[in-house]
């Protein structure tokens, strides 16, 4: 009965670990995406400025656009960082499972 009992405190604690883990992994996609989006309309911007410089040619667009490249390239750089958080996230909670159930077993 002992055993039993302990076995049900530890699968309990593993459950809530791993649904903490999955939590993280769901954030971080969420991350993920977020950046992905950002970077999608920083580019936009990018490309409109762009086809403004070839409509004319003045100070303010060129401004426009080399402000423009940075913030794209920012962005891009985020995204990297978010992609390579969630990456770990996953490996994290992939090993946790494996851990755990083999625990378990």
């Amino acid at each position: 009965m002992n055993f039993h009992e302990n076995f049900k405190k530890d699968m309990k604690k593993c459950d809530h670990h791993i649904a903490d883990l999955r939590k993280q992994l769901t954030n971080h996609c969420a991350l993920v995406e977020k950046a992905w989006k950002a970077l999608k309309e920083q580019q936009r911007d990018l490309k409109m400025k762009t086809q403004q410089l070839e409509i004319k040619l003045n100070n303010k667009t060129e401004e426009d656009i080399k402000k423009a490249r940075r913030k794209s390239t920012q962005a891009g750089d985020d995204l990297m960082c978010c992609v390579d958080v969630y990456n770990e996230a996953q490996f994290k909670w992939f090993e946790e499972m494996v851990t755990t159930t083999l625990e378990l077993e």
